[in-house]
């Protein structure tokens, strides 16, 4: 069988994506998947949150991109482990310029899908993070390539409204025939004795009311400092051991398996 791919998504920005991605990766290695992260950020988060440093690659994503480079030559491993990604630079946000001038028109919207393909030999899942901005066309490649969207939102209006739109765009892709499935994740909620906000429970049932199933909330991330500090001591927030991290973790566990279960599904349905 052959990998899947799951883009992270949003329309709004610092809602967590890339912190999203990583942990999406660290609980498909706890299980022995391979994963291969792709950057399509032009900030790099990915790879300084494998606490490298972003300027200290030769080669990365738009050289992959563009056919400048061979996947063996701009995938990077984490530690000796079954994690491995792809960095990004500031030349990503020239990619769409080179996709309108060297592909035809009727490829583009799979162009990243096409570079994709060979990798979901060699990995379990493919993660592709993303700009947050619903008018690139990077994020647009990403969804055709994509069989699953995960959308991460904190309890915010700015962010709910990013999240129905995000939905709205799957949709669109759905109607015109792609066979991609999504889930909603809320992330840094503040828990209040174990139990998240009744703000959150509000903005879920007007999710609802759009039209968003309620299947399709994988799971709520409570908020905690300990993600910026594991990265601030080098560390990632699994190599920690304190009760504030194996909260966090069990959190981001969960929304994690619920989104691999969800494709997981889709296979055998």
């Amino acid at each position: 069988m052959s990998g899947k791919v799951i883009t992270v998504l949003s329309t709004k920005g610092g809602v967590g994506k890339s912190t999203l991605t990583r942990f999406l990766s660290i609980v498909a290695n706890e299980q022995n998947k391979k994963v291969c992260i792709i950057d399509t950020c032009q900030n790099s988060s990915i790879a300084t949150g494998f606490l490298k440093d972003r300027d200290s690659f030769n080669k990365t994503a738009y050289d992959w991109l563009t056919g400048d480079a061979k996947p063996s030559e701009v995938i990077q491993r984490y530690k000796d482990t079954n994690i491995y990604y792809i960095p990004s630079d500031e030349r990503i946000d020239d990619f769409e310029d080179w996709v309108s001038k060297k592909v035809p028109k009727l490829r583009q919207l799979e162009v990243i899908k096409v570079k994709v393909k060979p990798l979901l030999a060699m990995f379990d899942y493919v993660i592709i993070d993303t700009h947050p901005n619903e008018n690139s066309d990077i994020v647009n490649y990403s969804i055709a390539a994509s069989d699953f969207c995960l959308i991460p939102s904190e309890v915010d209006l700015d962010s709910k409204l990013a999240a129905i739109r995000c939905v709205e765009i799957i949709d669109d892709y759905k109607s015109a025939g792609y066979s991609v499935d999504y889930g909603i994740a809320f992330n840094k909620v503040e828990f209040t004795k174990g139990k998240a906000s009744a703000q959150m429970r509000t903005m879920k049932d007007e999710m609802i009311q759009k039209g968003v199933g309620a299947d399709k909330f994988l799971g709520d991330i409570r908020y905690s400092t300990t993600v910026s500090t594991s990265k601030n001591e080098g560390l990632l927030l699994s190599e920690l051991e304190n009760k504030y991290t194996k909260n966090i973790m069990e959190d981001f566990r969960i929304v994690a398996n619920n989104a691999f279960k969800r494709m997981e599904s889709e296979v055998t349905a």
